[in-house]
């Protein structure tokens, strides 16, 4: 019963989120790039490459730095985990 409770929980959480999401894809929020018909609208504004290139790096380094802590967490127990398995079997 648990379980069907948390798999409830995690649908209604993406259908929000997709709820959200259409909602600011429908809205005014997108910055128009080009009045011209023939003009490219996959052409980035400078301000857009660089915030662009800060964001990624960004997302970049905290996953880097989370997969590192995370290393190094799991390494420190595992390690305690084998001195403690050496210590009972002796």
């Amino acid at each position: 019963m648990k379980a069907l409770g948390t798999v409830a929980l995690v649908l209604v959480i993406l259908l929000a989120g997709g709820a959200i999401t259409s909602n600011m894809l429908s809205s005014d929020l997108a910055i128009q790039q080009t009045t011209d018909p023939s003009g490219d609208f996959l052409t980035a504004t400078p301000d857009q490459a660089v915030a662009f290139i800060l964001v990624t790096g960004f997302i970049i380094f905290n996953v880097i730095g989370a997969g590192l802590t995370l290393m190094i967490v799991f390494w420190l127990l595992n390690r305690h985990v084998t001195a403690v398995r050496q210590e009972s079997s002796t």
